[in-house]
């Protein structure tokens, strides 16, 4: 696995790089690591050197760096921020991040679930009939070719339909040459899915980015954001809702649908990876194997998205 952590903060007044050095070097070892010093700059390599080493270089006191992480054992990486854990007390401030989103998952998992599960209302129960239904009837031309487009191979067939089929009826798609993917691409960038994080789609990545499309249609349509109304109504600048969407539109595609891009993308996203971990097999990059049945299925969907705020209204 591959990985970059940035860190970056202020030692307390009070402390000074001798500190940091101290607590270092107690994990020296869990972390497989090999320590040098040049003046007060720390240096831990990692590997014989086919990973960048982890640079305490402080400027009045302050760390703003990087390391990019090649090692193989997941112990090991987690063992270094075992390590940046324990150095937090000695600075001001001290933020941590990496480009997987292991970071997440790591702060979630050492803290208790806040995620309830609980059983299907009448209304869900409803969507469960509608999932059974499903199972006997053959896709028509339509579902076949969006199902086609999502590339998606995903754990669970009857979550993956129930969207497809309400994305059908969201686009008016009747027929397959209803299927513009022009007009999609439009939908997903005027949804604005991120906030200021988020980026415009472009017809060249269309089939590769389809998958995110969905959901993002499905999710803007199809739910409620609490009692606020349709998503896709709900001002961005609302408290919450912009974190909740990313959660649930990577949440969705990672635990449920077989698409995956290692970690969490931020805490939200973590707490519903956190649940669903903790009933079902994973895979080599963290993927969830949801293979139970639709109706455990479905309780662990509605509790995860319960927990962002979303509310499944359909398609009327």
């Amino acid at each position: 696995m591959s990985c970059t952590i940035f860190y970056k903060g202020t030692l307390k007044d009070n402390n000074n790089p001798d500190d940091v050095l101290i607590t270092v070097s107690k994990h020296l070892k869990s972390i497989n690591g090999e320590l040098s010093l040049c003046g007060d700059t720390i240096i831990i390599k990692f590997l014989q050197g086919q990973s960048e080493p982890l640079v305490f270089n402080f400027n009045n006191g302050t760390v703003d760096a990087f390391c990019k992480w090649n090692g193989e054992e997941p112990g090991d990486f987690y063992a270094i921020f075992d390590m940046l854990i324990e150095l937090k007390p000695l600075f001001k401030s001290f933020s941590i991040e990496d480009d997987e989103g292991h970071w997440h998952e790591y702060v979630i998992n050492k803290q208790p679930c806040k995620i309830k599960l609980r059983p299907l209302s009448m209304n869900e129960m409803r969507l469960l009939q509608r999932i059974k239904m499903n199972e006997a009837n053959s896709l028509d031309a339509t579902e076949k070719l969006v199902m086609d487009k999502s590339e998606l191979r995903p754990f669970n067939k009857a979550l993956l339909r129930i969207i497809v089929q309400d994305f059908i009826q969201i686009m008016g798609i009747n027929e397959v040459d209803d299927f513009v993917p022009q007009v999609i691409l439009d939908l997903t960038n005027e949804l604005d899915f991120g906030g200021e994080t988020s980026y415009k789609e472009k017809i060249e990545w269309f089939n590769f980015h389809f998958n995110r499309m969905l959901i993002i249609i499905w999710l803007s349509y199809a739910f409620e954001y609490k009692n606020l109304g349709i998503v896709k109504n709900v001002a961005e600048s609302v408290r919450g809702i912009v974190s909740s969407k990313i959660a649930a539109t990577d949440g969705i595609a990672s635990i449920f649908l077989n698409r995956h891009t290692g970690g969490a993308s931020n805490s939200k996203e973590a707490e519903m990876r956190k649940l669903a971990k903790k009933h079902y097999r994973s895979g080599a990059l963290g993927e969830v194997m949801v293979i139970d049945n639709p109706e455990r299925e479905l309780e662990f969907f509605f509790s995860m998205m319960d927990y962002l705020g979303f509310k499944y209204v359909g398609i009327t």
